[in-house]
């Protein structure tokens, strides 16, 4: 694919699933990968396919199968943040939804959020040196500029719940001829593209969140959220 920033042309790299799948040492979280070029929204597809494994005769056999399961899409037609603001989801960002299979209340939700945001800001800072600030409970900013947005939704019936983590995280993407496209990002975005000036692999950064996330998550288990504050120190703001 050959796309145009500041009039010099752009060759987009697809994602390599073979080679998330082959790098991601998780026990569950990426351990299946669902890819598609086009999505209207990662998180509304997940929220389908819960929808309709309910429908099987043997729907634990899904449920146990999908715990952790990572669904992308190149572009997202309809993403969408918090209230249901657009959100500018071209080719060469990760656009993804971490699906967990778990019993929540509502007002632990946050911490999910927070638990995906800190994997992301540990990410950031051990892979590429970028020093990112976790704004709570579910946006990452580099300095002033927001390059994460992170929505949990909860997808809930009798005996069973679905959390869908979607994140929208600007890795090989440029603002400068976004326009109007993303309204909860124009003029206040930034990608790692536009940090490090040059692309990165998304996919060995993919299987990195994976990881995080499955320690820290386990680590939230055991010991809520006293852990995960003190890998972030001072890096977060209300």
């Amino acid at each position: 694919m050959e796309i145009f920033f500041n009039k010099e042309p752009y060759i987009m790299k697809y994602f390599d699933k073979k080679k998330f799948l082959s790098i991601c040492k998780t026990r569950y979280a990426g351990k299946r990968l669902i890819y598609f070029k086009t999505l209207n929204s990662t998180n509304d597809y997940a929220a389908r396919l819960e929808n309709k494994a309910l429908k099987l005769k043997k729907p634990l056999n899904f449920f146990n199968n999908v715990n952790g399961c990572i669904v992308i899409s190149e572009i997202q037609a309809g993403g969408r943040g918090r209230n249901y603001k657009k959100w500018f989801s071209p080719s060469g960002g990760l656009w993804f939804t971490l699906i967990l299979v778990l019993k929540i209340e509502m007002h632990d939700i946050k911490k999910m959020n927070l638990i995906m945001a800190v994997s992301i800001f540990e990410a950031l800072k051990n892979r590429f040196g970028i020093t990112a600030k976790v704004k709570w409970p579910n946006d990452i900013y580099y300095e002033d500029k927001k390059i994460c947005g992170i929505l949990c939704e909860l997808n809930s019936f009798k005996e069973i719940s679905f959390l869908n983590i979607g994140t929208g995280l600007n890795a090989n993407i440029s603002f400068d001829n976004a326009g109007d496209k993303g309204e909860e990002l124009t003029g206040n975005a930034i990608s790692i593209r536009e940090i490090l000036k040059k692309d990165i692999e998304r996919e060995e950064l993919l299987a990195e969140i994976a990881e995080n996330f499955e320690i820290n998550y386990e680590e939230y288990l055991n010991n809520d959220l006293k852990n995960i504050f003190l890998k972030i120190g001072n890096m977060v703001s209300v």
